[in-house]
């Protein structure tokens, strides 16, 4: 019975944070929905520059994430030689995941990301 009630807690605990984010995931490919207007950063960290604002409604494949809440995925606009890492712009969830689709995708960090944005010029 104690295994249940953690269980419902844990899922409880995940379906606030992707609430709290105004987005939800999806599988098959991973990927996101905003249900919301959400503001999309450059870099995975609320301090780095913003790059634009994402209308409710989108959807976005998932291509990266960080351990500490940021999906990262490739907005669809040419960006003057970057790629990989440094082509994804970042949203954050304000919280800490691991849902099962994001397996599929590379768990990065803010370290990686900078790395892959000097090694293609954008730095």
């Amino acid at each position: 019975m104690q295994h249940i009630k953690r269980f419902i807690l844990v899922l409880v605990i995940f379906f606030v944070g992707f609430t709290a984010a105004g987005c939800t995931l999806e599988d098959d490919p991973c990927s996101f929905v905003s249900y919301s207007s959400l503001t999309v950063y450059r870099l995975p960290d609320d301090g780095s520059d913003i790059f634009g604002s994402m209308p409710a409604g989108e959807t976005y494949e998932v291509l990266a994430y960080t351990a500490d809440g940021w999906l990262g995925f490739d907005p669809g606009i040419a960006q003057a030689g970057n790629i990989g890492l440094a082509h994804h712009r970042w949203i954050q969830l304000n919280a800490v995941i691991t849902p099962f689709c994001l397996s599929a995708s590379d768990l990065v960090t803010l370290a990686d990301v900078e790395a892959d944005l000097l090694a293609s010029g954008g730095g």
